[in-house]
């Protein structure tokens, strides 16, 4: 059945002459590394081709080859395919995707998360992939396109963040043989793996040294916040928390962590990390995200105090229900998005 998905995926492309390609707000590696991945393979082709993301590429992923063509502003004349990578529902497409001015082209659903709402004309989801990278190398694979150095660079990318440097549960042969073939294409897997996991700004540093101090260890669920004040007060001008959540959940005395983050535009983002055995993802899904098993996250548009007790109160019901499985051990999750 997959095969067959793909082989349709790769015609619905084959037929298009202009491709709109979006990733999920607040991106990440995956996200990132997925859309330039796909995007500088298709217009390598002779594709008309735009790269549309809602939020600014982070800083995490300005190290990838051509991330300045990516776009928070496409035009939507002409268009004949959008497709929409590594995101879990239409919403997370934010302002780059206005169904209303694109009733008349269809949406390729191409994403991994466990979630997806299959909101796609076509929906080619794999829950089994560790990442959305390692799907469009089956793609392109498919469609019969050389794979340059720069698009490997970037899908290696991609793998390489959403399984957390290949020590997630996910990691499987496949995974593996996938980063070979990047590599004997010419991805740098050593540097990829300095940049994301050995070097970090020291605005990051501080930004995680203040929010550890308001840490909060309830029975095995762990939280803290970054507040704008934290943000502001450091220096630090991204989204997201740059992996503390990740490094939370690490503690040997913690089963779930959450780290609220109050965003500039007021929102609250939720990022929630859990080991294997406890399943977070339907928290994020009740609460409008979505993710993996052990990895989730949503964006409220509440105080940060009632987003935190909210979301708080659902994780303890989740950690309650999953007392009937055990934990297999403590190891580290799956990025989310």
């Amino acid at each position: 059945m997959e095969t067959i998905l793909i082989k349709q995926v790769a015609k619905q492309i084959t037929d298009a002459s202009s491709v709109l390609i979006c990733c999920h707000i607040a991106p990440d590696g995956d996200a990132i590394g997925s859309l330039l991945g796909l995007g500088l393979t298709l217009q390598q082709s002779g594709r008309q081709v735009t790269m549309a993301c809602g939020d600014p590429v982070p800083l995490s992923c300005r190290h990838l080859p051509h991330w300045e063509g990516i776009t928070a502003s496409p035009g939507y004349d002409e268009l004949d395919l959008v497709i929409s990578l590594d995101c879990s529902d239409v919403e997370r497409l934010g302002n780059v995707y206005e169904p209303s001015k694109l009733t008349h082209v269809p949406i390729v659903n191409i994403d991994h998360h466990a979630t997806n709402t299959r909101f796609g004309h076509l929906n080619w989801i794999d829950t089994e992939a560790a990442a959305t990278a390692q799907m469009l190398v089956r793609l392109i694979d498919t469609l019969g396109l050389p794979l340059t150095v720069e698009a490997a660079t970037c899908l290696l990318n991609g793998l390489l963040t959403d399984t957390l440097g290949f020590r997630t549960s996910n990691t499987t042969v496949e995974v593996m043989e996938t980063v070979a073939y990047l590599m004997r294409a010419g991805a740098p897997l050593a540097a990829l793996t300095d940049i994301n996991y050995n070097r970090r700004p020291i605005s990051v540093v501080q930004m995680w040294a203040a929010a550890l101090q308001e840490l909060h260890l309830e029975g095995r669920i762990a939280w803290t916040q970054i507040t704008r004040d934290i943000r502001q007060r450091v220096g630090y001008t991204e989204n997201g928390s740059s992996g503390l959540v990740n490094f939370i959940c690490s503690a040997d005395e913690v089963d779930i962590a959450a780290v609220f983050e109050e965003a500039e535009n007021g929102q609250v983002n939720v990022s929630i990390r859990a080991v294997p055995g406890f399943n977070v993802s339907q928290v994020a899904f009740a609460l409008g995200g979505g993710g993996h098993p052990q990895a989730a996250g949503c964006s409220l548009s509440a105080p940060l105090e009632q987003v935190r007790e909210r979301v708080v109160t659902l994780l303890k019901q989740a950690w309650q229900e999953s007392q009937n499985l055990t934990p297999l051990s403590k190891s580290p999750t799956m990025a989310y998005e």
